[in-house]
């Protein structure tokens, strides 16, 4: 009875000792959810986004940002590509770090059809890049999506502000009455790119 009693009383110490790191740990998780970035797209080029096309950014929430295409879409036999150029802007006393991007899109794809997409993405005088390269097979007539993450985790140089490089090709190999399109129909989000953020 002893023994059981001392262990409650140290069960109890460690509790408290527990409690005073709690708002702290709280305060610091709310802190986070101060930065974002801001985007502006600075260059589009490419037959995948040509004049009469539309490419758009969004944050969506703090922890990412996506880019859109209105009219990228390729079809059998052939392909389009879309290189895109966007300044990204960071607030003062916060770093990030990109580190997964998805791709979504939608093909129709004949029996014996294929289509491809390759993605590379860069952000300009930084050391990685996140890229994406699939083929999906027909037949096949459904959303698709890539999954890419960084090799690792390189934080961003405070207080900079670095222009993000989107090279995309979509390759589609097969007759005219196969597509592929990188273009989510029920979201109109193409690429979304995922943020881990620290304080410098």
């Amino acid at each position: 009875m002893f023994r059981l009693g001392r262990m409650m009383a140290a069960a109890v110490a460690g509790v408290s000792l527990i409690v005073p790191l709690m708002p702290s740990t709280a305060l610091a998780l709310a802190r986070l959810v101060d930065p974002a970035v801001t985007l502006e797209v600075k260059a589009v080029k490419g037959s995948g986004c040509l004049h009469d096309s539309s490419v758009t950014t969004d944050v969506p929430d703090k922890t990412a940002f996506s880019v859109s295409f209105s009219q990228f879409k390729a079809t059998g036999p052939g392909f389009k590509n879309c290189n895109v150029q966007i300044k990204v802007g960071i607030p003062a006393g916060w770093t990030y770090s990109v580190y997964e991007a998805f791709n979504r899109g939608y093909a129709v794809l004949d029996r014996g059809a294929s289509g491809r997409i390759m993605m590379n993405s860069w952000f300009t005088g930084f050391p990685w890049t996140l890229r994406a390269d699939q083929t999906f097979k027909g037949p096949y007539d459904d959303f698709w999506q890539t999954d890419s993450a960084a090799n690792s985790l390189i934080f961003a140089p405070c207080g900079a502000s670095a222009n993000l490089i989107l090279n995309t090709t979509l390759r589609v190999a097969g007759p005219e009455t196969s597509s592929m399109e990188l273009f989510a129909q029920d979201v109109r989000v193409s690429t979304k790119f995922l943020l881990k953020w620290k304080e410098c």
